[in-house]
């Protein structure tokens, strides 16, 4: 029985160096792929994020539009300009259409 754990105590000590070479350089490059997985990651989330947020911001300007003309045509043509709520929301679509070309 001792001459068998010998024998195996041996062969895994000549296996053993290469084995350690060889787990320690795939440990490497696997380091190296999660890095650069990580990387590609986070860029894709960055893009779809201002996507995302530019399609909010185009939707919301749409509603924006639509109350628009829902209050310009309820008024005379000679009060449009002096409404203030039609003035806040042109106001309001403005700044979106800003925003929207900062973003792209």
């Amino acid at each position: 029985m001792e001459n068998t754990k010998d024998r195996i105590q041996k062969e895994f000590e000549k296996i053993w160096p290469n084995a350690k070479k060889n787990i320690t350089k795939v440990n490497k490059d696997l380091s190296k792929l999660m890095k650069k997985s990580e990387k590609n990651l986070i860029e894709v989330y960055s893009t779809v994020r201002k996507r995302t947020e530019a399609v909010i911001m185009s939707a919301k300007r749409e509603e924006l539009y639509y109350e628009l003309g829902k209050n310009v045509t309820s008024l005379l043509t000679s009060d449009q300009l002096k409404n203030k709520k039609i003035l806040d929301i042109y106001s309001q679509i403005q700044q979106l259409s800003r925003k929207l070309r900062n973003k792209k």
